[in-house]
Parts: structure tokens; sequence; C-alpha cells
């Protein structure tokens, strides 16, 4: 309302002439009546338009009588002030006191405007009290957040799981945050990996995190902590073995990259003997040790609750391997485990064999890149509870993938396999085909770096016309050839399930991929396609592009190039292919992720895209990475980002936009209210462009991520503390 009104309306307010509504506020004996004009009330608030309504509201002398017992006087004085003048601030209108009461009144009748300037500055509070690490302060502000705003559910969200990763912190914080662990809260997820303590060394690091894990003991809400990549050691490893003893809420804890060591791993493993809460435990990276290991596998002979353990990268060795081998006959709840690169080699892959052959409850099994032979296929043939295995690099070589693909024809549980880097020739590929038309159960299937070549894929072409149950396949860097291509082409006008393909780095060629844009034409399930690296040049391009106005299920297109293993000149879509799809982007209506990096666009390319972004209403992720866009295709997807309302992930690393280009950017930051995600490595935005951007950022309120390693060095700063600026 602008001034004129508005003091029209406050006249109104003080002298009522010509009210027709008396509303009776408050309960005895603080009941206050308020003069008020129907109009105005109706015009203001849905609430009132119904409520004064003939049907709800009673008349007694030509007056609209209206009760409101559930609202305080001064509430309801400090509301109605608002509907007729439009004004109201935090700060001069409300103590903290009766915030959460006219939050709630407001709520109910409707002034939005009211209830959301309300959450601002609660969310302000809070975020304020939070970087100054006064977190009992702000932990009093989200508990009655909660208590008072049932609704609110970004702030109950925000108010349960706290995330100080990458934090900086000192003694002060590690204290409060101490505290606040020991009092009974509404916290019921931390998240503390990587923060970096201003103490004098790591020792006096971990004597604060051992603090923190002291806290525990008297902690009984808590559910999730993370304090992974703190560098803990052993020491601090023991510390969280006696918690675990005495904590009874804790059901998830990362550890990884903490550097426990078999000592630290043994005193955990005996603390999950006593612990009955516990039910997912991640120690990825932290030296275990065959010792630490089998530590662990004695406990999962005793432990009844864990049901999910990652042991990642911890050299277990062939020892560790066979001990929780033994454990897995035994155990009866784990369901997810993860042993991926521990050197467990073929006599720990039999023995996880047997084990599979008795277990009943492991649905997850990661052994990627421990060599453990071909031993797992039999026990394929027996399991009927495994969902989900992962073999990548481990030298199945033929007589592996052979096995496999027997395997497959006899198991009716396994609905997702990874056969990445296995050596794995055209023959193999040819058994894996036949076990396709007879599985009726596999969903994901990865066969990607292996040397199935033209043969392979034809027969695995003609399995997808048969199969009807898998949705997603990964042939990437296969040698597939222009025959394989055309063959997979054939097969997607027939196959009614695939939803998912991969075949990257084929070296399809134009012929290949052109039949490829045919059958997606024809192809109504297809929704994610990975084409990048196949010699397609700028005719590919524009095949595609045709392809896009025709087809209404792609949902995410791939096209990267890899300029470093294909000569560059030979297969980059150029300007030429990106005028295409840019065009095709204004017509499509389904496709929400593009890659298109390394494709050599140029400034002319960048400017087309931006064209196209000003139409699309679909989009929301797009990669223009290494494409030589330049400052002034970069002012142009600026000009966009201002139109633009459904992007959320924009990557513009290494195009060179100059400061000039940084400016416009940071100018479409302030007005831009969609983007979350934004890459700008590489771009030499010197001090000019990085001055721009920071003072975006203080504007910025969606911007979740930014990527901003490699411009000359300059901090960029801002007073969101949901972003996370990458530098």
């Amino acid at each position: 309302m602008n001034n004129e009104f508005i003091q029209n309306f406050s006249n109104l307010l003080e002298n009522p002439k010509d009210f027709d509504v008396k509303i009776k506020i408050g309960e005895n004996p603080n009941i206050k009546e308020f003069k008020a004009h129907s109009i105005i009330l109706s015009a203001r608030s849905d609430y009132f338009k119904t409520a004064l309504s003939s049907r709800w509201a009673r008349r007694e002398d030509g007056f609209i009588i209206f009760d409101k017992p559930n609202i305080s006087p001064p509430v309801f004085e400090i509301l109605l002030n608002y509907i007729y003048t439009g004004t109201f601030s935090t700060d001069n209108e409300a103590n903290e006191a009766n915030l959460f009461d006219i939050f709630i009144a407001a709520d109910e009748i409707g002034l939005v405007e009211i209830s959301q300037r309300i959450k601002k500055h609660w969310r302000n509070e809070t975020i304020g009290y939070l970087r100054q690490g006064k977190f009992l302060k702000s932990l009093e502000y989200y508990e009655e957040i909660i208590k008072n705003c049932p609704h609110g559910v970004e702030d109950q969200e925000s108010g349960l799981k706290w995330d100080f990763s990458n934090y900086y912190c000192g003694s002060k914080e590690i204290n409060e945050l101490s505290k606040v662990i020991c009092k009974n809260t509404t916290l019921t997820s931390l998240n503390l990996s990587n923060i970096n303590v201003n103490f004098i060394n790591n020792f006096f690091k971990r004597s604060g995190i051992k603090e923190l894990v002291n806290a525990l003991c008297k902690n009984s809400t808590l559910k999730d902590l993370n304090l992974g990549c703190n560098n803990l050691g052993s020491e601090v490893g023991k510390a969280l073995a006696d918690t675990l003893c005495k904590n009874s809420t804790l059901t998830s804890l990362n550890l990884e990259r903490n550097n426990l060591g078999s000592e630290g791993g043994k005193a955990l493993a005996g603390a999950l003997c006593k612990n009955s809460a516990l039910i997912s435990l991640n120690l990825y990276n932290n030296n275990l040790g065959s010792e630490g290991g089998k530590a662990l596998a004695d406990t999962l002979c005793k432990n009844s609750t864990l049901t999910s353990l990652n042991l990642y990268n911890n050299n277990l060795r062939s020892e560790g391997g066979k001990a929780l081998a033994d454990a897995l006959c035994k155990n009866c709840t784990l369901t997810f485990l993860d042993l991926t690169s521990n050197n467990l080699y073929s006599e720990a892959g039999k023995a996880l064999a047997d084990a599979l052959c008795m277990n009943s409850t492991l649905k997850y099994l990661n052994l990627s890149w421990n060599r453990v032979g071909t031993t797992l296929a039999d026990a394929l043939c027996k399991n009927s509870t495994l969902t989900t295995l992962n073999l990548y690099n481990n030298n199945l070589g033929s007589e592996g993938g052979k096995a496999l693909a027997y395997a497959l024809c006899m198991n009716t549980t396994l609905t997702s396999l990874n056969l990445n880097y296995n050596h794995l020739g055209s023959e193999e590929g040819k058994e894996l085909a036949n076990a396709l038309c007879k599985n009726s159960t596999l969903k994901d299937l990865n066969l990607g770096c292996n040397y199935l070549g033209s043969e392979g894929g034809e027969a695995l072409a003609d399995a997808l016309c048969k199969n009807s149950t898998l949705t997603s396949l990964d042939l990437q860097d296969n040698n597939l050839g222009s025959k394989g291509g055309m063959a997979l082409a054939g097969a997607l006008c027939k196959n009614s399930t695939l939803t998912s393909l991969n075949i990257h780095k084929n070296n399809l060629g134009s012929e290949g991929e052109k039949a490829l844009a045919d059958a997606l034409c024809k192809n109504s399930t297809l929704t994610s396609l990975n084409l990048y690296n196949n010699n397609l040049g700028s005719k590919g391009g524009k095949a595609l592009a045709d392809t896009l106005c025709k087809n209404f299920t792609l949902t995410s297109l791939h096209l990267e190039f890899h300029a470093d293993l294909l000569d560059f000149s030979e297969n980059e879509l150029g300007f030429e292919g990106g005028k295409a799809l840019s065009n095709a982007l204004c017509k499509n209506s389904t496709l929400i992720s593009l890659d298109l990096r390394l494709n050599k666009l140029g400034s002319k390319g960048g400017k087309v895209f931006a064209d196209a972004l000003c139409k699309n209403t679909t989009l929301n992720s797009l990669s223009l990475k290494s494409n030589r866009i330049g400052s002034e295709g970069g002012k142009a997807l600026a000009y966009a980002l201002c139109k633009n309302s459904t992007l959320i992930d924009l990557n513009l690393r290494h195009n060179n936009l100059l400061s000039e280009g940084g400016k416009v950017l940071a100018d479409a930051l302030c007005k831009n209210s969609t983007l979350a995600f934004l890459d700008l490595q590489e771009n030499n935005f010197k001090l000019e462009g990085g001055i721009a951007l920071v003072d975006a950022l203080y504007k910025n309120s969606t911007l979740i991520k930014l990527v901003y390693y490699d411009n000359d060095g300059f901090k960029l700063t801002s007073n969101n503390p949901n972003i996370k600026i990458m530098q």
C-alpha cells in the first residue's frame, strides 16, 4: 500500500467511522472489543472473508459480531494494525516472548507475510547464534520453533539435524557443543566431519573431540553422529568404544578416514558386543588391518543389532576376509557389507562364497578391487537373499564371466550386478546375453570397461529384445563400434523396460549415433542416455537435436567429450551441433539434465544456450564445462539466469569468463532464486569479479554450493550459513 492509503486506513483504525464489525478477542476476564470494517478484513484475509459471511457470523443491531477467544488482545491488535496499514516489524511490534503467539495467530487467519517474516527473523537469530558458537541459545530457539510450529518442516529439519562439516571452531565452541550433547534435546543428528579446530596441534583437537565423545554418555536423543575425516587416532577410537558401551540411543556412527588402526578397531569391536542400539557403522579407510578385521568378525558372531558395516579400504587381507566369512555363517542381522579394496584375494573369496551359501540375511555385498577370483558364481546358484553384488575389478576373466552367466540363469533374487573392468571378452558377452534371456530378476547390469566388441554388443542387443526386467545397462568403453551401436538402436525400438543406457566411449561413429537417434524417436521408456566420447561430430549433434524435438521421455543426456582421449578436432559437437541442441531445448519439455562439457561450443554456443534457457521450462542441470564460452557467452548466460526459473545446477568451469563475466554473473545471482549449485572454477575472475561475487553472495539466498578454485586466490565469503564455498 502507498503512504496515502496507509495514512487513511490508519485513521480508520484509530477512529473507526462506519464500522460494521465488532470482534471480541480473548477470554474472561481479559476480553477486548475491536471495531473494524468487514470490507477491509475480507479483502486482506480469506479467513475473515469466510468467517464474517452470513453463514458463520451472527448479527446484532446491524453489526457483525465475531468472537475469537483463542487470541490475546495484544496479539490481535498487532495483526489488525497490519491488516489496515500493511506494517509489521519483529523488532518494534513484538518482543521475543510473544512472537510465537503472533506467528500462530497470523498462521491461523492467513496473514502469510507476517508468518514468513517471523520465520525469517527466527532463522536469522538461530543462524546468528550458531555462527557465534552459542549453540545452547540456538538450540533453545529451535526447540521453541519445533514446539510452536509443527508444520514448519524446514525449520524442524534445521533444529533436528545440525551440519558442522568443514566448520572452523575452537575450544569454546567444542565446550558449547559438549553441553548441547549432554543436554537431552530435540537434536537427533550431528555432522562434525572434517572440522577444522583452531587448537595448537592435533593432540588438542583430539582432546576436544574426546570431550564431545564423553558427553555422549549423558545424551539420550542423538541418533546419528558423523565424525569422519578428523584423524582421531586409536586413543579417541578407544574413548568412543567406552561411550558405545554406555550410550543406548545412537543408531548410526560414521568414523571414516580417522586412522583408528587395529587397536581402535579392536576396541570398537569389543564395544559392539555390549552395545544394542547401533545399526550402522562406517569404518571406511581406517587401516584396521587383519587383526582389526578379525576382532570385528568375532563381534558379528555376537552382535544382533548391526545391519550395515562399511570396511572399505582397511587392508584386512585374506585372514580378515576369512574371519568375516566365518562370521557371516553365524550372523543373522547384517544386510549391508562393503569390503572394497581390502586385498582379500581368492582364498578369502572362496570363504565368502561358502558363507553366502549359508547366510540368509545379507542383501548388499561390495567386493570391488579384491581379486577374489571365480568362486562366487557357485554361491549365486544357492543364495536366495543377496540383491546387490559389486565385483568391479576382480580379474574374473573368461572362466569367471561364463560361470557368472550360468549363475544368472539359476539365481532368482539378484537385482544389481557390477562386472565392470573384469577382462570379459565377446564370448563372455554372448554368454551373459544368453543369461539375460532366461533371468527375470536382474534390473541393473554394469559391464563397462571390458572387451565385448561389436559381437558382444550385438548379442546383448538381441537379448534386450527378449528381456523384460532389466532397467539399467552400462556398456561404457567396450569398443562396440558402429555395428554394436546400430544393433542397440534396433533393440531400443523393441525393448520397453530399459530406462538407463550408458554407452560412452564406444566409437559408435555417426552411423551408430544416427541409428540411435532414430530409435529414440520410437522408444518411449529410456530416460537416461550417456553418449559422450563417441566421435559423434556436429552431424551427430544435429541428429540428436532433431530427436529431442520428438522424444518425450528422455530426461538425462550426456554428450561429454574427453579431449585427452580422442583428437579434439574430430570429435567436437562445435557451434553447429550445439546450436541444433539449443534449438531443440526450446521445444523439448522433458529433458532435465544435459551434459555438454568439452565440446568447443565457443562464445556463440554459449549465447545460443543462453537463449534456450530463457525459453526452456524443464531443464534443471546443465554442464558447459570447458567450452571456451568466454566473457561474452558468460554475459548471455547471466542474462538468462535472470529469466530462467527451473535451472538448479550449472557448471561453467574452465570457460575463461574473466572479470567481466564474473561481474554479470554476480548481478544475476542477486536476481535468480532457483540456482543451488554453481561451478565457476578456473575462470580467471581476478579481484574485480571476485568482489562482485562476494556482494552477490550476501544477497543471494538459494545457492547451496559454489565451486571457486583457481580464480587468482581471491577469498569469497557469505553470510548465508547454508552455502558451501569450495575454494
